[in-house]
C-alpha cells in the first residue's frame, strides 16, 4: 500500500478526434476523490477537439496537455494519398514510436495508461509503449474502449507489435466484458495477460444537475423531445430513427420533434438530411452538430434518448448518463450494452428493427407509467452500481496490484 500512497502523475496518452465515451471516461476519472492528489499529463493528438471539453471540466492544476502531430491518425480525401498512407503506416509507426520517446522522456510519472477507443491498428498509444519501454519506464498499462479493428493490411505486423505489448505492458483494461472478448478473440493480448487484464465498467459522474432549458431544443409546448447523442454515422443508425418515425401515424408525428446532436462528416449530414426531405419530415427533425454543453444537461433536456448502434457499443456511456438524469432509453442490444440495461431499466430492441423503433415511440406516448418505472430503476442502478467512484476505485486497486 505504501508504494500507490507516494503515486503522484499518471501520464495518460489518448489519440482522439472528437468528444464521445474515452473523453466522458477520462474527466470522470481525473475528477474522482479516488484521484483528488494525482497529477495528469494528457499527451494527445493536435486534432483532438475534445481537449477543450477537457479543460472546462477539470481542474486546471490537475492537469496538463502535452500536443503532438499523429503519424497514424491522418483524415486524407485524395485516394492517391490514402493508398500511399497505408503502405508507409509501418514507417510511420516508427516515426511515432520516436516521436512519443522524445515527449515522455520530458516527464516523470509513476504509471502510464495508453488510453485506446478502438483498438487494432497502427496507434500513437501502442508507439507510447514502446517509447517507454526504451526509456525504461514500467507501469504501464492499456485501456481498450471500443471493439477490436480488423487492419485493413499490415495484420502479421500488428499481430508481431501485440506480442511485445503484451510483454511489456503491466496490465490490460476493458470497458466491457463485450470488448474483452473481441480481443481475446482477435489478438494474443489476452493470453499474454491472462491475470493481469481486468473488466472495469465505465462509471457516471454523480452531480447535481439543473434542469436548465436549451433553447436549441425550443419546441411548442407539448411537444416531446427526442434525442440522439452520437457521431453521425451510418453505423450509429440515425437513420434507422428516419425510418421508424416515417411509420407514425400522421397524428402521432405531430406529438414529437427529433434531435440528432453530434458531429458527422458533410456526406453522412447531407445523406440524414436527403433522407429527411423524402420523408418531407422537415418539421419533426432538426441536425445539431455540436453543442458547447455538459452531456447531461444535453440528455436531461429530452423526454425519450435513442441509441441505435447498428453493430458494436463498447459500453454506451451515454445512455447511462441519459439514465441518471432520469431520461427513458431505448437501445440496440449490441455490445456491452447489456451488461448493464435489461428490459426492466430500458426498451431493449435488435439493431436496425425499424418497426420496434416505431412501437417505441407508440408505447411512449401510452405507457407513460411503465416508462417512468424502468427509468426510475435505471436511475437506480446507476447511481448504486455504475458511478464513476466505483469506477475510479478499481482503476486505483489493479494500478496498486500491479504497480
Amino acid at each position: 500500500m505504501t508504494k500507490l500512497k507516494r503515486l503522484k502523475k499518471i501520464a495518460i496518452v489518448i489519440e482522439n478526434l472528437t468528444y464521445g465515451g474515452t473523453t466522458t471516461h477520462l474527466i470522470s476519472l481525473i475528477n474522482s476523490v479516488q484521484f483528488k492528489g494525482v497529477k495528469f499529463v494528457i499527451i494527445t493528438n493536435k486534432t483532438n477537439l475534445a481537449v477543450k471539453d477537457i479543460l472546462n471540466s477539470c481542474n486546471k492544476n490537475k492537469i496538463k496537455i502535452i500536443y503532438y502531430n499523429s503519424f497514424n491518425v491522418i483524415k486524407l480525401n485524395n485516394i492517391f494519398l490514402k493508398i500511399l498512407f497505408f503502405l508507409f503506416k509501418p514507417v510511420l509507426f516508427l516515426i511515432s514510436i520516436y516521436q512519443m520517446y522524445c515527449i515522455i522522456k520530458k516527464y516523470d510519472f509513476d504509471i502510464l495508461l495508453a488510453d485506446c477507443g478502438g483498438y487494432g491498428d497502427f496507434r500513437s498509444e501502442m508507439a507510447s509503449i514502446f517509447a517507454s519501454r526504451i526509456l525504461g519506464r514500467r507501469n504501464l498499462h492499456l485501456l481498450i474502449h471500443h471493439c477490436y479493428t480488423k487492419p485493413k493490411i499490415w495484420s502479421n505486423l500488428i499481430n508481431l507489435f501485440n506480442l511485445f505489448i503484451g510483454k511489456y505492458i503491466s496490465g490490460l483494461i476493458f470497458v466491457s466484458f463485450a470488448t474483452k472478448y473481441t480481443i481475446k478473440k482477435n489478438t494474443k493480448l489476452f493470453d499474454l495477460l491472462k491475470k493481469r487484464n481486468v473488466v472495469i465498467h465505465n462509471g457516471v459522474f454523480l452531480k447535481k444537475i439543473r434542469k436548465i432549458k436549451l433553447n436549441t431544443f425550443k419546441t411548442k409546448r407539448g411537444i416531446l423531445k427526442v434525442g440522439m447523442l452520437s457521431r453521425i454515422e451510418k453505423y450509429k443508425g440515425q437513420s434507422d430513427l428516419i425510418d421508424g418515425f416515417s411509420k407514425l401515424s400522421k397524428k402521432l408525428q405531430l406529438k414529437y420533434k427529433i434531435f440528432f446532436v453530434g458531429s458527422g462528416t458533410s456526406d453522412d449530414v447531407r445523406y440524414l438530411q436527403k433522407k429527411i426531405d423524402n420523408y418531407k419530415l422537415n418539421k419533426h427533425f432538426k441536425i445539431i452538430k455540436y453543442i458547447n454543453r455538459d452531456s447531461l444537461i444535453i440528455l436531461s433536456n429530452f423526454d425519450l434518448f435513442f441509441s441505435l448502434t447498428r453493430d458494436f457499443e463498447g459500453f454506451g456511456y451515454s445512455l447511462a448518463e441519459a439514465l441518471y438524469v432520469g431520461t427513458p432509453v431505448v437501445s440496440t442490444k449490441v455490445g456491452g450494452i447489456c451488461e448493464f440495461l435489461d428490459h426492466s431499466n430500458a426498451k431493449l430492441i435488435k439493431p436496425m428493427d425499424i418497426k420496434a423503433i416505431s412501437k417505441s415511440l407508440e408505447s411512449f406516448i401510452s405507457k407513460r407509467k411503465k416508462w417512468k418505472r424502468k427509468t426510475l430503476s435505471g436511475k437506480n442502478l446507476i447511481i448504486k452500481s455504475f458511478n464513476s467512484e466505483i469506477m475510479s476505485k478499481k482503476f486505483y486497486n489493479f494500478f496498486l496490484k500491479n504497480f
